[in-house]
């Protein structure tokens, strides 16, 4: 049986010329083969709540020997109904190594001629049965690619913080100055806003929270920045470009936008990593 992927915004395609409007719309609902064959073992929701507005952290655990295979923050994995043709891309936002059952950041996505939609996760109840693959993809090199970076700088927008979270709780980029600029349009749909004081912390971490949409969010006592999210990195200083590296995850328009920056300032292209 054909299995129909659809992408979650968690994931970056390649990216090519666009019209740099950066985090406009987070779905990128693409059908196409993508890695390795799945191999399907049943499963089922463990539990489901609210991140914030438009998004749910779901928990399931993962099939026999699965967490094996997820050594590298960024990877991701593929679930769907039972039997159903069509399946979606998930990054795993929980940590490598870390214990217990697998953690999502799911956004929620209606239906469409090409796509299942996410409703069937996000509007579920914790028992749900579904099917989940092996865990795929090289997900963010950060120890193989970035090893002479002594700076990071990563760029997400709204669920594409999963992965991001996965790489920093990972303690893979301890020892480095290492930045998180999170795009989101308003505060509400900003989720993890109680992980950053930990992130640095813990992880020496600095976020930048941004958001586009700020009309209307005087009543948040909004510390953050608006506008998008490499224009509030170009507007900051910059060590040396030689030594950064930089990390993706959101819309291809907020990719393209970044990578147009980066290499703007003199990173590399090759030190601008997505985790596909």
């Amino acid at each position: 049986m054909t299995t129909l992927l659809v992408l979650s915004p968690s994931l970056v395609l390649p990216t090519a010329p666009l019209r740099p409007q950066y985090h406009a719309a987070h779905r990128c609902d693409i059908q196409m083969g993508w890695g390795p064959d799945p191999i399907w073992t049943p499963n089922t929701l463990e539990s489901i709540e609210d991140a914030a507005e438009g998004l749910k952290l779901l928990t399931i655990a993962p099939p026999a020997g699965a967490a094996d295979s997820f050594t590298i923050g960024g990877q991701y994995l593929q679930i769907r109904e039972p039997g159903a043709e069509k399946a979606g891309i998930f990054a795993i936002s929980s940590a490598p190594g870390k214990k217990g059952s697998f953690e999502f950041l799911v956004k929620e996505q209606p239906p469409s001629d090409w796509s299942p939609g996410t409703g069937w996760l996000t509007d579920a109840e914790a028992g749900l049965k579904l099917e989940m693959s092996q865990v795929m993809g090289p997900g963010f090199p950060v120890a193989e690619k970035l090893a002479d970076c002594s700076t990071v700088l990563m760029f997400c927008v709204g669920s594409g913080i999963a992965p991001i979270r996965s790489v920093i709780e990972s303690g893979v980029l301890q020892g480095k100055t290492a930045r998180l600029y999170y795009g989101c349009k308003t505060p509400l749909q900003m989720s993890y806003q109680d992980k950053f004081k930990e992130w640095f912390t813990k992880y020496q971490v600095r976020v930048t929270p941004t958001i586009s949409q700020p009309d209307g969010t005087a009543k948040f006592t909004w510390a953050g920045e608006n506008g998008y999210v490499q224009d509030v990195a170009a507007a900051q200083k910059l060590g040396d470009p030689a030594s950064t590296g930089v990390l993706l995850c959101g819309t291809k328009p907020m990719a393209e936008g970044v990578k147009a920056w980066a290499t703007g300032v003199g990173i590399a292209e090759e030190k601008c990593l997505t985790n596909f």
